[in-house]
Parts: structure tokens; sequence; C-alpha cells
């Protein structure tokens, strides 16, 4: 099924089992699933959240916050619960009903990618990006096109999960399992500082907090296991047979309580120059 109009499309050359259904919403076969996603990384960011939140509403902007790639509207809800006016943005409209529904339809939600901002420069007081990049075919162009809208002096956050340095406890395959995400730049939660900078902002903070799960029902609902393998191994990242001894390993393991793994997030705090 082809992405809707708008939706950001599959890059040359990738298929479904190279990257991650949010890169096309619109022409997932699962949308509800994506949706059911959200609202567990809802709760799991919620500090990173409240963070970023509370870094623009300190600055107590004159102008709208922007959101680029709002999805479902939980932060929306969030930025105006803190007396601030957020404009939403997202390419699918499958996640831009879900937002509307979420925090009214009389808030400003526009469906547009990343790439191609329908804002004037600097028309907008302050931005946010969350697990975004990731999904992207050119972070830097989104990043620089978002930084673009910003007023100068203004607030960017951006929060991104580093994959490149997930690490789940085995004997079968090497801890670092970076293989096992689909996204399109699974270590660009390495590289906000540097993208920043690249994209005209001066970097105030960083911010890591480290995500310890301790069961594979937590590595289920994250990082879709045991389908990601599964999709893994058609994209040819990860041998079938390794790969089967260890969805095998990790399930004796959380059977005897020693599943464990590490996911490192990212939230840098910038200002436009």
């Amino acid at each position: 099924m082809e992405p809707a109009a708008g939706a950001v499309r599959l890059g040359p050359g990738e298929d479904r089992w190279r990257v991650s259904e949010f890169s096309w919403v619109d022409g997932s076969e699962q949308p509800a699933a994506l949706l059911q996603y959200l609202d567990h990384a809802a709760a799991a960011e919620a500090g990173m959240k409240q963070y970023a939140v509370a870094a623009h509403a300190l600055r107590r902007p004159a102008g709208p916050i922007l959101d680029v790639g709002c999805g479902a509207g939980h932060d929306l809800a969030l930025l105006h619960a803190a007396g601030l006016a957020p404009i939403g943005v997202d390419p699918s409209e499958v996640m831009l009903t879900a937002a509307r529904e979420r925090v009214g339809s009389a808030r400003p939600i526009v469906r547009a990618a990343g790439e191609a901002l329908p804002f004037a420069d600097g028309s907008v007081a302050g931005c946010r990006i969350e697990r975004v990049l990731i999904h992207v075919v050119d972070p830097l162009a989104v990043l620089a096109e978002a930084v673009r809208c910003v007023t100068a002096g203004g607030l960017v956050t951006v929060l991104e999960p580093d994959w490149g340095s997930f690490v789940v406890r085995s004997d079968t395959l090497p801890e670092r399992a970076t293989w096992i995400s689909s996204v399109r730049h699974p270590a660009i939660g390495a590289r906000l500082w540097d993208l920043l900078e690249q994209a005209g902002c001066d970097v105030l903070d960083r911010v890591e907090e480290l995500s310890v799960w301790r069961s594979v029902t937590r590595l289920a609902q994250v990082a879709g296991f045991p389908m990601s393998v599964e999709r893994a191994v058609a994209a040819g990242r990860v041998d079938a047979g390794d790969a089967r001894r260890w969805i095998d390993e990790q399930r004796r393991r959380d059977d005897a309580g020693e599943f464990y793994a590490l996911l490192p997030k990212v939230q840098v705090v910038a200002q436009k120059r």
C-alpha cells in the first residue's frame, strides 16, 4: 500500500523490512498499533517530556511553540497545559486525526512534512522535536527547516533515542544490539549536539536518560519483540539461526528473571543564533 499524499515516503531502495513503519504511517497495515505505541511512549518518556515543556515555559515565550512530528498530540496537550501556545505539525492524517481528538479541533494542527514547513522565517518562538529524526530521510534537512521557523534567540529542544548504544545481555550475540532497530538512523541520539550546531543553534544543555528494561514484555512494547527480530533477519541485519537462538535465550532469561536491556535517550536544549 502506498503512503497517502503528503506522507513521508520510503527512500530509494528501501522496503518495509528496512525502515520503521513510523516512516510511512498512512501506508501502514496496523495504524492502531502505532497509535498504541505512542501511548506507551508517552508514559515511558514522561520525565523527558516534562523537562522539554519546562524549558520552553520558563522562557515565557511571546509566540507559539512548534511541535514538529506531533504524532497523536500527547505533547501538544502537555504544552497547552503549561500555558504555552503549541502548533502541531505531522505528515500523517492518521496521526493528525488522533491529535485533534486529543486536544480538540480548535487547536492549530497542520499537515506538512518536516522538510517543508508552511511557516515564515522566524515566525515561531520555539520548537520541539521528539523521536522524529530517527525516521526521516535527511535529519539535518528537517532540523534546519524547523530552526528556520524559529525566531533568533528562540529555544529548540530535540529528544531522540540512541539505538546505536542499545544493549541486551546475551551469550548468543554481541550485547550491542543495534541490529534490532529498523529506524533509518538508529544512532541519531548521539549526533544531536553536532546536528543542532550545524542547523544554526548553540547548545545550552544535554540530558541523557537511560531506560533499564527487566522483561521481554517491555522489549515487546518498545521494540516489537519478536517481530523486530524477524524484520532484522529479513533485512539481512542478523543471521536467521543466530536470531532464533537469541530469541530463545532472551525468553529463558526472562523466565529466570535475568533479562536485562539498556537504551539511552538524549535530549538537547539549544538556542537559535
